[in-house]
């Protein structure tokens, strides 16, 4: 990703483009997590430290309303982001409590086939997302 993909991603959504706003995507869209406000924040505070928290959290609810970002409460309660819009499912350890896409073609094609052919009466079903919770395996070092 690079900062003409940051840049359009924020002005095509109807936001001015920020310093502040490129920095917080940035972070976002580079975590291999879904990280809450305070992890965005930890992750940009050193290099950008006139950036407050405050600043962080308008500004993801600002991603959410434009569109660019999805936010949605974890198991604990807590508010999380992700900067991937589209139908996914997610792998949730709950250990560690993170969270990880998992993108699978063919398992969501069997899915909307299966909406498809078995709908919900009074129902419209838009997006399936799927949450697999288990363990992280350990690391095998070879």
């Amino acid at each position: 990703m690079n900062l003409e993909f940051v840049k359009n991603k924020v002005t095509q959504s109807g936001l001015k483009f920020t310093h502040q706003r490129m920095v917080i995507y940035n972070a976002l869209y580079n975590a291999e997590e879904h990280p809450t406000a305070e992890l965005v924040f930890d992750q940009i505070k050193l290099a950008n430290p006139t950036v407050s928290l405050g600043t962080v959290y308008k500004t993801l609810d600002s991603f959410v309303q434009a569109g660019i970002i999805q936010k949605f409460m974890d198991q604990n309660g807590l508010m999380r982001f992700d900067a991937i819009v589209e139908a996914h499912s997610h792998l949730y350890c709950m250990e560690s409590h993170e969270i990880r896409d998992y993108r699978n073609v063919e398992l969501e094609k069997l899915l909307n086939e299966f909406i498809q052919s078995h709908p919900i009466a009074g129902f419209q079903v838009d997006e399936i997302s799927v949450v697999f919770k288990g363990f992280k395996k350990p690391e095998i070092f070879n």
